[in-house]
């Protein structure tokens, strides 16, 4: 799909409660595996995404990367340590771990993205 095309169907289906005859539809279908599949549709969606929530991704290495610590991060700004839908966090301190869910903030350090490799610095 060409990213202007995702763009305008983003427009249309992202953030909104969308009825089954929507969700089936074919421009749906199509918006759906552009997000899945396509680098450039993922990474545009995932960049307005953060932007919209002011969130500054370009320090990462990979908006996935970003995505997924904005994700573990309160309305507040604070590392979710509670949340067993959070997968990575980073601490203030600059490291990157992998939460341990067994009720406290035990984590497994990572020193390479588990995206794109790329070296976690500090």
């Amino acid at each position: 799909m060409e990213l202007e095309q995702f763009k305008t169907l983003h427009t249309r289906f992202f953030g909104k409660e969308l009825p089954e005859e929507v969700t089936r539809s074919e421009d749906y279908e199509a918006y759906a595996d552009a997000l899945h599949e396509d680098e450039a549709c993922y990474n545009w969606a995932i960049a307005e995404k953060l932007k919209s929530k002011g969130f500054d991704y370009g320090s990462y290495c990979c908006l996935m990367l970003a995505d997924k610590v904005y994700e573990s991060l309160d309305e507040d700004g604070e590392t979710r340590y509670d949340d067993p839908e959070v997968i990575i966090n980073k601490w203030d301190e600059g490291l990157y771990g992998i939460p341990v869910h067994n009720g406290s903030a035990t984590m497994v350090v990572i020193n390479y993205c588990p995206w794109c490799g790329t070296k976690l610095s500090k």
